[in-house]
């Protein structure tokens, strides 16, 4: 081993414990928790614990530079690695949990949320794990079951996350999630509200996801708890099944295959990707190297499906298809051979045929008219369909962007520049060693194609990225991250698989590389996770009695609005009570961040003459936030300000509050003017 490998080294195991001894400071003596909360013996407890891992740190650096002293202690723990018998599986299990367990599901989670604290935790983990795998007798560690322990430790993690808010809780878990549970109901589930309307029930979600996670609303009287654990389900096994269709499996290495399906599953939830496109993605890997017979209808279906799902994937599984084929084909003196260009484009037109065609028949007449006539359009062309080059225009510009967001800032503290370096930038580092090293074998052609595609699906993802609304993660840089997996998918088949072994064996550089694909979205869901924290069942009676009771007696005196919390109309909490659409929170939200004008003219004149004798909502208040002011927990100024400039002002212009729960974030609202009160 290199000296500068063994500074570098030792520098960052000081660094990362001096850290994590400050994240302990901050979450303990510095917030008073400790001798509150936990009481004194939790805190000498911790203490021990700490220096028991500052002691593990130092025999780590002394094994870097003195070896031959820590002879004896490493024939010992090799023996005893040996002599584990049956308790090999119990500490198998506790390594691989325990940084599941302290962030998710003990109190510790939400009291320590240092990150170098944490990371601490995973790395010895980690390094327990590792040890407890390594095969040969005579070898502590090594990379390959490093990297092993990596992905199990992760997809535990990202499992958890997913999992742990299934539950019977009444009201929602977080911003969105009481009204998307609504929004996935009206399709299947429509019996379930008295709502006597002709048309189909609006709701603002696109109709691939919607009827995807309304699937459970084919059953009768569906618990909550069911369908938050569909929804589980939903973001974790399709993503390890589209490593598994993807990555093909080899006879003799076949247990890479079984980590390279886990290893999807945590480098897709760094976005997190919405299933609809995975599924999308799911159906092209299966088409590939299939006949065209097959393979055509496959690409089609899923083109329709993702074009159902959202504007931004219409074009995406007819891209994939192309880089799939091109990527495959065969390479006869230097070339690609004829029927494999007419097998990508034939696939690449169905893939786009209905939804995408249209669009860029449109594009290009669009294109073609402002050339030829380079003048303005009349405004009531304006804001159609997007099969338009106006409506394109409109919108991808019908809300404000903040350019700030692709840097580091509050909100998402990489910003999504760096974000998307850190989550993607070891796997394109691998796929252009294999390409430079000649382990990968392809033409400039196919290159081509394939930095053309992925490029584009980065442009895309910036762009949603900085506009308004969004930037809080990388979700809308899902295209680049399934067209990453599929890429690696062919790299997988270029005989990298079969050298892998060697490969971590005797390159550092392939070393590093992996351990980054590996380590950093294996860490990423312990970051931010915390415990369930839900109020006692008794205060959630409480206040979901005064709701009952609030709407019981509104309802005699006009509508009672829902613009929060609509799953309590869905499953029953409220009686048969009369579903009225209008001002659906994320709607609401959506065209504040638009400053619709003529939409909020009507929500004005509706509070105005009192049409809502009672309305369910998040917690108001007129406050204004600066942009140069970081608000702990919420720094979303620009979405904050839209919504009290055009919802709250008026609402509380017009209404009051008459219950305020902040541990539930419901508040209720009755007109100033009413003649009636309700207890």
């Amino acid at each position: 081993m290199s000296q500068p490998f063994k500074h570098v080294a030792t520098l960052t195991i000081l660094l990362v414990f001096f850290f994590a001894a400050r994240d302990i400071l901050g979450s303990g003596w510095g917030s008073g928790h400790w001798f509150g909360k936990l009481s004194e013996k939790w805190a000498i407890l911790l203490t021990v614990v700490y220096a028991i891992m500052v002691s593990l740190a130092g025999l780590a650096v002394i094994g870097l530079y003195l070896p031959d002293r820590l002879k004896r202690l490493s024939e010992k723990l090799l023996a005893l690695r040996q002599r584990l018998g049956f308790w090999r599986w119990p500490s198998l299990l506790l390594s691989a949990f325990l940084p599941t367990w302290f962030v998710f599901y003990s109190p510790w989670g939400e009291l320590f949320p240092g990150v170098f604290f944490r990371l601490l935790l995973f790395t010895i983990s980690l390094v327990a794990l590792g040890f407890l795998l390594t095969a040969k007798k005579q070898e502590h560690l090594t990379w390959r079951s490093l990297l092993k322990a990596g992905i199990l430790i992760g997809a535990i993690a990202v499992l958890a996350d997913a999992f742990l808010p299934v539950s019977n809780y009444p009201f929602a878990l977080h911003w969105s999630e009481g009204n998307r549970i609504w929004d996935y109901s009206v399709v299947f589930g429509r019996d379930r509200y008295n709502y006597f309307g002709s048309e189909p029930i609006f709701a603002w979600i696109d109709p691939g996801r919607q009827a995807l996670w309304g699937l459970p609303f084919l059953v009768p009287n569906v618990p909550i708890w069911v369908v938050r654990l569909w929804g589980a389900f939903l973001v974790t096994v399709p993503y390890a099944l589209l490593g598994w269709v993807a990555f093909r499996p080899i006879k003799e290495v076949k247990e890479y295959w079984i980590l390279a399906g886990v290893w999807t599953l945590i480098f897709l939830n760094q976005g997190p990707i919405y299933t609809p496109l995975v599924l999308a993605a799911i159906l092209v890997a299966f088409a590939r190297k299939k006949p065209i017979w097959l393979a055509l209808p496959l690409v089609y279906f899923a083109g329709e499906y993702a074009g159902a799902s959202r504007f931004t994937w219409r074009f995406a599984p007819g891209i994939w298809a192309v880089m799939l084929t091109l990527g495959d084909a065969a390479i006869v003196k230097g070339k690609i051979l004829w029927r494999d260009w007419l097998s990508a484009g034939t696939l690449g037109l169905a893939g786009i045929w209905s939804k995408g065609l249209p669009i860029i028949l449109g594009i290009f007449t669009g294109l073609l008219t402002s050339i030829s006539s380079p003048t303005e359009p009349p405004p009531n062309q304006l804001g159609g369909t997007v099969e338009t080059l106006q409506g394109l225009h409109q919108g991808v510009t019908n809300q404000p962007f903040l350019l700030e967001r692709l840097f580091p800032n509050p909100i998402y503290p990489p910003g999504i520049l760096l974000g998307i370096l850190l989550a993607t930038g070891p796997i394109i580092l691998l796929l252009n060693y294999l390409i430079r090293k000649n382990i990968w074998k392809t033409i400039f052609l196919q290159r081509l194609v394939i930095i053309l595609g992925l490029g584009a699906f980065l442009i895309v993802g910036v762009i949603a990225s900085a506009k308004v609304g969004g930037g809080t993660d990388l979700h809308n840089m899902d295209m680049l991250f399934v067209g990453l997996v599929l890429v690696a998918a062919i790299a997988w088949d270029s005989g990298f698989v079969a050298r892998i072994a060697n490969s971590i064996k005797q390159v550092p550089l392939v070393q590093w590389i992996l351990s980054g694909m590996v380590l950093i979205p294996a860490f990423i869901p312990l970051i931010s996770g915390k415990p369930l924290a839900l109020p006692a069942p008794e205060r959630t009676e409480f206040v979901m009695d005064r709701i009952q009771n609030a709407v019981s007696c509104a309802r005699t005196y006009g509508e009672v609005l829902f613009m929060d919390q609509r799953q309590l109309i869905t499953f029953g909490y409220v009686g048969d009570l009369s579903l009225v659409v209008d001002y659906e929170k994320k709607y609401v939200m959506d065209q504040a961040l638009s400053g619709n004008e003529d939409y909020f003219e009507k929500f004005r004149e509706d509070l105005a003459s009192g049409r809502f004798s009672l309305i369910v909502s998040e917690r108001e208040a007129i406050l204004f936030k600066e942009p140069d002011v970081e608000s702990i927990g919420d720094s979303l100024n620009e979405e904050n300000n839209a919504w009290v400039t055009w919802v709250t002002t008026p609402l509380l212009q017009y209404y009051e509050s008459v219950g305020d729960f902040k541990d539930t974030a419901i508040e209720l609202f009755m007109p100033t003017d009413r003649d009636y009160d309700c207890p």
